[in-house]
């Protein structure tokens, strides 16, 4: 009877451990870097996923040399732009995200910067956004007027495709520059 016993028990106990063997899991299985053969698998990612847009430069003045606001005083800290951004699909005049915006902008350091995330209304669009990889993608940077017309301020390109880097990589962290913008993407490859 003891015998029994302990074969059974022994017999469960092989069950147990071949069943929680998977070569899924295995780093060492035929489709994952590493597989003997020397070959890394490179994955291509479906979307970059855009999780924050942080301006950290954009410029002083207007194109015409005018202050960014009008004031009657000409020294008044309210002249200053009032920014947000918006992401749109390239070639399409809709946005996907209209952030808030931050009154009387201004980059006191050379480590100041903008951080946006929230949306302007419930309408606006949200972060995060996915963006395809093949499609290109527009950051616009606008300076609020209120009841008059926004004012352009600069733009950078997003195209995923060429930022991807064939390494894997999960965490996107990029600067994109054009003229006098500058505007970092924070996000994620998602597979």
């Amino acid at each position: 009877m003891k015998n029994l016993i302990k074969l059974s028990f022994t017999i469960i106990f092989a069950a147990i451990l071949f069943t929680g063997c998977s070569t899924e899991d295995n780093p060492l299985g035929p489709n994952d870097p590493g597989n003997g053969n020397g070959d890394p698998v490179i994955k291509t990612p479906r979307y970059m996923r855009v999780e924050s847009i942080t301006v950290t430069r954009f410029p002083l003045l207007k194109s015409n040399g005018d202050k960014w606001d009008y004031h009657v005083f000409t020294n008044s800290p309210t002249r200053r732009p009032d920014i947000y951004v918006e992401l749109s699909r390239q070639g399409s005049s809709d946005f996907v995200y209209r952030s808030d915006i931050r009154e009387d902008a201004i980059l006191e350091t050379a480590n100041s910067s903008f951080t946006f995330t929230q949306p302007a209304s419930s309408n606006s669009g949200s972060l995060p956004y996915n963006v395809p990889l093949t499609q290109a993608h527009i950051i616009d940077l606008m300076d609020d007027d209120g009841i008059s017309a926004d004012d352009w301020m600069g733009l950078v390109n997003l195209a995923p495709a060429s930022h991807y880097k064939n390494d894997n990589a999960i965490n996107f962290h990029e600067t994109f520059s054009n003229g006098e913008t500058t505007i970092k993407i924070n996000g994620r490859w998602i597979y």
